[in-house]
């Protein structure tokens, strides 16, 4: 199966639309219809951010693999969903974010 039916299954089984997915990935849902009609592929960066939001695997995504979810991960659900969210963000936010973490760390009165 390709990656653009793969996609459009999961976008499916996740019950977004196309459009809602667009603003979550920071794209515009034109991009989005690209990946679906297979008129264009996602970057590296992209797809992985696609299979976090998805809930999948890059592997599944791109057709090397039939198991939809990643492997098992040792991370409690908070931080799983912590890292989740922040492999969805374009990198100024990521940078913002590390910012606000590193001023946690350097002011654990405030804590």
């Amino acid at each position: 199966m390709d990656f653009n039916i793969r996609l459009e299954n999961l976008i499916e089984e996740k019950n977004v639309s196309q459009k809602q997915l667009a603003i979550d990935m920071h794209v515009s849902k034109s991009t989005i219809n690209g990946y679906i009609t297979g008129y264009r592929e996602p970057d590296f960066e992209m797809l992985v951010r696609l299979a976090i939001y998805l809930d999948s695997s890059t592997d599944y995504l791109l057709g090397l693999s039939d198991e939809k979810k990643p492997a098992p991960s040792t991370l409690d659900a908070d931080e799983a969903e912590l890292i989740r969210l922040y492999r969805t963000l374009i990198p100024k936010q990521k940078s913002i974010v590390k910012r606000q973490v590193k001023f946690f760390h350097e002011h654990p009165e405030d804590r």
